[in-house]
């Protein structure tokens, strides 16, 4: 019996690697996502304990402590911005997954039907085999009975003599 060979193997193979590719840089952008998110809130620490220390600054330090204080409001707003543009990545990452997903299911299913088509020919093969047996075993059979009462009548005509 034939090994079945999928004639779109290496078309499978290449979709099953760029869907593990796409699910690294999802990964990847979940970890930028996550990163960021990280920033965020050690940055909004960061404001919380200099808010606190200006409690108990010199008087002469606050308006240094207000520029630092603008300073780490802008570089949360830009983390903010970051985050957006990473969740933005991260969703179209996402979808890009979702289609490598779908392209490597239909090819899935499409190899699951290839190989069922398989199995039916190796069956219809085997049938017509055993069919063409039993057809050859049947002839001889008939053969056989003929040559038998071909035999019994020669045997019946000798004996009438």
């Amino acid at each position: 019996m034939a090994r079945f060979v999928y004639r779109l193997q290496k078309v499978f193979e290449l979709r099953e690697r760029k869907k593990k590719e796409q699910e690294k840089r999802v990964q990847a952008a979940q970890d930028r996502v996550k990163r960021i998110e990280q920033e965020i809130q050690a940055k909004r620490q960061e404001i919380r304990m200099l808010r606190q220390n200006m409690m108990t600054a010199p008087h002469v330090l606050l308006e240094m402590h207000d520029l630092f204080i603008y300073k780490l409001n802008e570089e949360l707003d830009q983390l903010h911005r970051d985050l957006e543009m990473a969740k933005q990545q991260l969703e179209y990452e996402k979808q890009l997954l979702i289609k490598a997903q779908a392209d490597l299911e239909a090819l899935v299913k499409h190899k699951e039907k290839a190989y069922e088509e398989y199995l039916e020919e190796e069956k219809q093969a085997e049938l017509k085999m055993l069919d063409e047996v039993a057809g050859q075993r049947y002839f001889r059979q008939q053969q056989e009975q003929l040559l038998e009462e071909a035999l019994e009548e020669e045997q019946r005509e000798l004996e009438e003599i």
